[in-house]
């Protein structure tokens, strides 16, 4: 990648569309005290329809059972890189289930809408961040290996309007997290007893590494600091300060204000959520953001991205927790970034 001025893409971010796909994968997490619940992992391999490129791919998916034959899930899947594609995203997706041999095994045939990150080569060893969003429907087969544990065999169709269509095909594990022992076709378990459940304050200090998003992806070492207020039940508000280091195309580091869908497990010792908001930066080595004083000299003015960051936090004691973060900067200058950070946090009550 050049060090220069940064390309720009001729399609800009649809800002107003990621926002709405935004709040209703917020609310799907929210809603993680209606009941049960159960989180997964799969791999395999991605192509083209006409099979012209081929890749891995990836998926990290967490999926809430609402009604006896519904359910819903947030995810996000990594497509690996297909020619001149590097694209990934968070999806969302409604379920329609039918539980076979006493719910061991279940069908379930999924539709929703996939925002999608896509690095695209530009020449001369360029390339733009295209954002933008997808329909996307699904097959899965989950067979119950045991009460807790499944395989979870997965089928992806992602058609976007004026970008690439893909298949994706995944097997993975997962683990159920509900009261009884796996959704049972009859009863998928009682109200959960954290229902009522609020963070208490948190101070989380992190390091860890951030990746810039380009054909030639350069890697800086990042550290973060976060304070973390529980607002309602199952709903979190952060102020956070991010240092994303140096890796080349970007120097940047600035203030994140987020709010974050949570829910909890395990007797509230382990929590997942998903945190969108602002993240207010200045990027050293943008010259966009470089204001010249009438007095003599420059400045660097703040800009503004959205950031979306999943999460999952362990309790380690009645005060202390592991956290961790990935935070996915979304800007319209095609420097989107991934930050990677693991904290020791102390919960002050």
């Amino acid at each position: 990648m050049s060090s220069g001025h940064p390309s720009f893409s001729a399609r800009p971010p649809r800002a107003a569309a990621a926002w709405r796909f935004l709040v209703i994968l917020a609310a799907l997490v929210a809603g993680g005290a209606l009941r049960a619940q159960e989180v997964s992992y799969l791999a395999g391999g991605g192509t083209l329809p006409n099979f012209r490129s081929s890749t891995f791919s990836w998926d990290l998916d967490y999926r809430q059972h609402l009604y006896r034959y519904l359910s819903a899930s947030v995810g996000w899947i990594n497509e690996g890189h297909l020619i001149g594609h590097h694209r990934d995203g968070t999806d969302g997706e409604l379920w329609l289930e039918a539980p076979m041999f006493n719910g061991r095994l279940t069908l379930a045939a999924g539709a929703g809408g996939y925002y999608y990150f896509d690095t695209e080569t530009a020449g001369d060893s360029n390339s733009i961040d295209v954002h933008g969003s997808a329909l996307m429907t699904s097959f899965s087969a989950t067979a119950y290996l045991t009460d807790r544990w499944f395989a979870r065999f997965l089928i992806n169709r992602i058609d976007p309007h004026g970008d690439i269509r893909s298949n994706t095909a995944l097997l993975g594990l997962g683990y159920w997290f509900g009261q009884d022992k796996r959704p049972l076709p009859h009863k998928l378990g009682a109200a959960p007893d954290d229902v009522g459940f609020v963070t208490g304050d948190e101070f989380t200090v992190f390091a860890g590494e951030s990746v810039v998003n380009a054909s030639l992806s350069t890697h800086g070492q990042a550290y973060a600091a976060e304070f973390r207020h529980g607002l309602y039940s199952h709903v979190d508000g952060t102020v956070s300060f991010t240092y994303e280091g140096d890796p080349k195309l970007v120097r940047r580091s600035g203030l994140g204000l987020q709010l974050w869908p949570v829910n909890t497990f395990s007797d509230q010792r382990v929590t997942v959520g998903i945190g969108l908001g602002a993240y207010i930066y200045i990027d050293n080595k943008h010259p966009g953001t470089v204001r010249r004083l009438p007095v003599g000299g420059s400045v660097n003015t703040p800009a503004f991205a959205p950031l979306i960051s999943p999460t999952i936090s362990v309790r380690l004691s009645s005060h202390w927790l592991l956290r961790g973060v990935w935070d996915r900067v979304v800007t319209n200058y095609n420097r989107d970034s991934d930050v990677f950070l693991l904290g020791l946090g102390y919960r002050l009550r």
